[in-house]
């Protein structure tokens, strides 16, 4: 059965500490960004959407998937195609994920059920 990728909703958190990556709180439909103090972060409510190379890989077949350690992976079977760790990145023909990429892979993935630990995650090899 194939999978449609869809736009999600999601409810961020910026710490208000200087230099410090946006967290993602909740995903669904039903969001709301509490009302904090700028002293305590911010909260934002995003709509993302998959990108071009996304959905690419959609009609390809590939599968997105987390690692073991809880990073985005786009895999075509047991391949790596790409990924959000440098390190993968350094085999011959694993691209980097952008960070909307990554944004909205997690996103997705989460919303699905999946996580770094699922049974069916599988460590995927990389292209020789």
């Amino acid at each position: 059965m194939p999978m449609f990728l869809h736009s999600i909703s999601v409810l961020t958190y910026q710490p208000a500490t200087p230099g410090s990556a946006p967290r993602l709180v909740d995903i669904g439909s039903a969001v709301r960004a509490p009302a904090v103090g700028a002293a305590q972060g911010r909260y934002q409510v995003l709509r993302l959407a998959p990108g071009p190379r996304v959905l690419r890989w959609q009609r390809e077949g590939a599968r997105f998937d987390l690692s073991a350690q809880g990073r985005v992976q786009v895999r075509f079977g047991q391949w790596l195609a790409a990924s959000e760790c440098p390190e993968d990145c350094r085999a011959p023909r694993v691209v980097a994920l952008d960070q909307d990429e990554v944004a909205y892979l997690e996103a997705y993935l989460l919303a699905r059920g999946q996580a770094w630990n699922s049974p069916d995650s599988a460590p995927a090899r990389l292209p020789q």
